[in-house]
């Protein structure tokens, strides 16, 4: 059994160089699991007015508002979300999210697949780069 508790997981934060607002934490919970193949998860927090910015990922994805509220943009489209609501983001289309709520905004998003390619707009520091592949490890 695989069992994770995402109030646990071992946060990267991650900003935008010299810009206020995009700056989150997230964690990959099943990337790199030779076990899950078939689906890929990314649980991200924002503080009280940040927000993860704008980017593509290679699969589909149901994101899931576990605390907090805050404003999802898909494509040209944007909604409120609250807690106990999610969203379905077809694979490379457009999507951020904003915190606009007055405590962290706390969410889950679940992948059609475990090979997932993010692809922001500018380097996502610490690690420098625009395009994030999480490393699969290889089956014992």
């Amino acid at each position: 059994m695989l069992a994770v508790q995402l109030d646990q997981l071992e946060m990267m934060d991650a900003w935008y160089e010299g810009e206020q607002g995009p700056r989150w934490r997230g964690q990959f919970p099943l990337m790199g699991v030779p076990e899950v193949e078939s689906l890929g998860a990314v649980y991200f927090e924002l503080d009280p007015g940040e927000s993860l910015p704008v980017h593509t990922d290679s699969q589909d994805e149901i994101v899931v508002l576990l605390e907090g509220s805050g404003e999802g943009q898909i494509g040209e489209e944007s909604a409120s979300l609250s807690a106990h609501g999610f969203v379905f983001i077809p694979a490379m289309v457009e999507h951020g999210f904003t915190n606009t709520g007055s405590t962290t905004l706390k969410a889950l998003g679940i992948f059609a697949g475990a090979n997932v390619v993010s692809t922001f707009e500018r380097e996502v520091q610490p690690i420098g780069v625009r395009v994030f592949e999480p490393e699969i490890a290889p089956a014992d």
